[in-house]
């Protein structure tokens, strides 16, 4: 494989590239400490060097190039909020369709939160990502196949919040996540398969309220398709959490009914919250048990969050422990859920 890589200039240069993503994407998305890129590199080099295996299914040069081509996006999107003169370059070559949305992203989250867009000072930022989204709005106003997610952003009964025009994306930070929310099923396929859609983490982390465009919305299959974020490999390791959720997901019951997807993503967004220490506050209680995890599985994560938001957050021991309660409680919750 090595031998392949060296002997090939596209691969070599892909190599490269993905060796100064990866550095800059060691960090984590809260600002200090590491990210979970390690375990995800080397999930990425496994896959690699299967494209090697006696009987692969494809060509060895195609095989590692599909393979870095995905990963370099994964490590572009990671590190896009800090170096987005390394990044937009390579998005926009790797995923045209979806590149204009990182961008409008990446600058919006350049703003404070709240940030008052009709301020002189963000005109040309608002002017951008004016630009950059207005076709994705046209098309949806236009283009009877998207008429479902135009209802969605006009219909003010949604949550309040109706995106009519450009301009409304600007009247709150709840306006963009929301029209971001209903793009992610009626974009273009990108040019290779497998290619993340996701935002990027570190803007969720200085502007929380876009992992609203992470949740369900459509109530149907669609929401399968609803755009993704990267926290999972951006923040620091949860390997507690991880297990715990990968049980959970084992047993989950079989369900029936397109609404199915609508509750998966919603727990997938509770365990977001919980990765990056923003739960909603409930009332303290008893955490439930659930078909195939033990309550020493539970303990594990919660130990293991409170101790991580005392590392990346700051946060004191006693609130930590709290935070870790709150955290749990929605994930157990609404897991095994179907309808």
């Amino acid at each position: 494989m090595e031998k392949a890589i060296c002997a090939d200039p596209k691969l070599s240069a892909q190599d490269r590239e993905m060796a100064q993503l990866f550095a800059i994407a060691k960090q984590g998305a809260f600002g200090s400490g590491a990210s979970n890129q390690l375990a995800a590199q080397r999930t990425a080099l496994q896959a690699m060097r299967a494209c090697a295996a006696p009987r692969a299914s494809e060509p060895l040069a195609a095989c590692l190039g599909a393979r870095y081509a995905v990963r370099n996006q994964r490590l572009a999107i990671a590190a896009l909020i800090v170096a987005p003169a390394t990044s937009l370059p390579l998005l926009r070559a790797r995923d045209p369709a979806f590149a204009p949305i990182l961008e409008a992203v990446q600058l919006w989250s350049e703003a404070p939160v709240d940030a008052n867009w009709s301020a002189p000072e963000r005109a040309r930022s608002r002017a951008r990502i004016a630009t950059l989204l207005q076709p994705y709005l046209k098309a949806l106003q236009t283009n009877a196949d998207q008429s479902f997610g135009n209802s969605i952003l006009s219909d003010p009964v949604n949550d309040g919040i109706a995106v009519r025009t450009i301009d409304d994306l600007f009247r709150s930070e709840r306006h963009f996540s929301a029209f971001l929310n209903v793009l992610g099923p009626y974009l273009d396929e990108p040019k290779l398969a497998g290619m993340p859609r996701d935002l990027p983490c570190a803007a969720i982390v200085r502007h929380p309220k876009l992992l609203a465009a992470n949740g369900p919305v459509f109530g149907s299959t669609m929401d399968n398709f609803v755009l993704r974020n990267d926290c999972s490999e951006s923040l620091p390791p949860l390997p507690s959490l991880d297990a715990l959720v990968k049980k959970l997901n084992a047993h989950w019951p079989e369900c029936e009914g397109t609404i199915r997807f609508a509750i998966y993503s919603g727990f997938n967004q509770d365990v977001d919250r919980a990765r990056l220490g923003s739960p909603i506050a409930t009332k303290a209680k008893a955490l439930p048990s659930r078909k195939g995890v033990s309550p020493a599985d539970t303990a594990a994560a919660e130990r293991e969050l409170a101790a991580y938001y005392v590392a990346n957050l700051h946060a004191a021991p006693a609130a930590a422990a709290t935070m870790a309660r709150t955290a749990l409680l929605p994930i157990l919750e609404d897991a095994h859920a179907c309808d």
